[in-house]
């Protein structure tokens, strides 16, 4: 259940997609945040969750990120090798990745 620490949309990001079955979806982490792109190609809203996600890594200590990303969303994921915060980075930058391609796509 959301707290209202974080937006629905970034509770329904994690929690939809990074669910206990999101192997079967995905072979990894970048499959699964393609896959919501592909649910949800608007540029405005991806930046928007891009951002959040930053936020999120700026106001949670890494000791807190994992009990955190569990407790709240129900997040089903193991970063290791990297650190939760560094994946949350990662997962924020392909998110700005994908809103840049869809922006410069319909520029064209």
């Amino acid at each position: 259940m959301n707290d209202g620490t974080i937006s629905e949309d970034l509770y329904q990001f994690f929690g939809a997609y990074f669910h206990q079955d999101w192997v079967v979806e995905a072979d990894d982490w970048r499959g699964i945040v393609d896959s919501y792109v592909d649910d949800l190609p608007v540029v405005g809203p991806l930046r928007k969750l891009a951002d959040e996600i930053d936020d999120l890594r700026e106001t949670h200590a890494e000791s807190d990120l994992k009990q955190f990303l569990l407790r709240t969303p129900g997040v089903c994921y193991d970063p290791d090798p990297l650190t939760y915060t560094e994946w949350l980075g990662q997962i924020a930058d392909r998110l700005r990745r994908h809103a840049a391609g869809i922006d410069s796509y319909q520029r064209s």
